[in-house]
């Protein structure tokens, strides 16, 4: 047995079974997740040619009988050999040109898939629920104890830049009068994988990259724009920046005794210099201040560049309360230098709101 995965939420181990390997998924708590994420990768599997041909075979599930994880929720799934998107990045050589492939590959499929999703009854509101669905994670994040400072303060400069309060961009995009052109339009769908980072789309082979699985759907929406799949894989690069630890933030405002008002941050990134250029190669423009650089402007018509940026602002907030960590890890016990994932996330969430608030501004200039 080999261990590819640990957390509070699930184990995930490659077994050995009939003469072959396969995976096991434990869910530590609520075994009705797990279940519902089976539940979720059978109706993917029958919901299009292109998930059946992408979605590992479910081989057995339920509940465990006895050892340790006795009653505890659980999947076997057919083991797919390779890497996986962050792995290639992070550990094979591939050329800028490959690179570059790879992403158009994945873009284009991805988009395909998401275009061609079957909407839900006309009859429910798509705009009024995403707005709901944003504000009921940023009220969420209202509740983070540590981040209370952050919230409250009017003026917060990172990297030199100074950015206002969080509510100050969220209510200003979500009243935007652009997002009216969205009120008549239905865009929700009930099946989606949620979850394409970079971490569940696995390359059985280095050589030809249009051929991949996906792994890991999120099962906990109802429903969901289908935009927040693809967004959701361009938010790889920070969530692989925040899950791996390869970023630093400096700042005097969470060391005892600090009196400071003004909040102030420096960031920092720690990859390596080559697994850097690599993700910068792959999702800087899609992470450019000014959004019609992005290169998904040029792909998407108004409507759907709307949607995109709504759902990975959706993205970053749900992320902040996913990782949410209650303490500091200082770096040097002398020094201002630490880590904190949900600090972390939050000033790239200010980044990016601030930059879409700006574009939709400039709509009625």
């Amino acid at each position: 047995m080999e261990v590819l995965k640990n957390s509070e939420k699930f184990s995930v181990f490659k077994i050995r079974e009939k003469n072959k390997n396969i995976i096991l998924k434990i869910a530590h708590k609520d075994p009705k997740k797990i279940l519902r994420e089976v539940k979720l990768l059978k109706k993917l599997s029958s919901s299009s040619i292109f998930f059946k041909s992408k979605i590992p075979k479910i081989i057995n599930f339920g509940l465990v009988k006895k050892g340790l994880s006795k009653n505890k929720g659980f999947y076997k799934q057919d083991f797919i050999k390779g890497l996986t998107f962050s792995q290639i990045i992070q550990t094979q050589k591939i050329s800028k040109k490959n690179l570059g492939l790879l992403i158009k590959t994945l873009i284009n499929q991805f988009l395909l898939i998401t275009r061609e999703k079957k909407l839900i009854s006309k009859k429910k509101n798509s705009l009024n629920y995403i707005k709901k669905t944003i504000r009921f994670e940023f009220n969420k994040i209202k509740k983070r104890r540590l981040l209370l400072n952050l919230i409250n303060s009017k003026i917060i400069t990172i990297d030199g830049e100074e950015y206002k309060d969080i509510k100050f961009y969220l209510e200003g995009i979500l009243n935007s009068r652009v997002l009216k052109k969205l009120i008549n339009h239905h865009f929700l769908a009930e099946i989606g994988h949620w979850n394409f980072h970079g971490g569940n789309i696995i390359f059985p082979s280095n050589k030809k990259f249009g051929k991949f699985h996906l792994i890991d759907p999120d099962a906990t929406w109802n429903f969901n724009d289908p935009f927040f799949s693809l967004s959701r894989f361009i938010y790889t690069y920070p969530h692989d920046t925040m899950e791996f630890d390869k970023y630093s933030i400096y700042s005097e405002n969470f060391r005892p005794g600090n009196n400071k008002d003004e909040m102030n941050f420096k960031c920092k990134i720690l990859w390596k210099k080559e697994i850097l250029r690599k993700y910068n190669v792959a999702f800087n423009k899609f992470f450019a201040k000014d959004l019609k650089a992005n290169p998904l402007f040029k792909n998407l018509n108004e409507l759907e560049f709307l949607r995109y940026n709504l759902t990975i602002i959706l993205c970053f907030i749900r992320g902040i309360n996913s990782n949410y960590e209650q303490k500091i890890n200082f770096l040097n016990k002398k020094s201002s230098i630490f880590q904190n994932k949900s600090i972390y996330l939050y000033l790239l969430t200010l980044k990016r709101l601030k930059s879409f608030k700006n574009f939709l501004d400039k709509k009625y200039e």
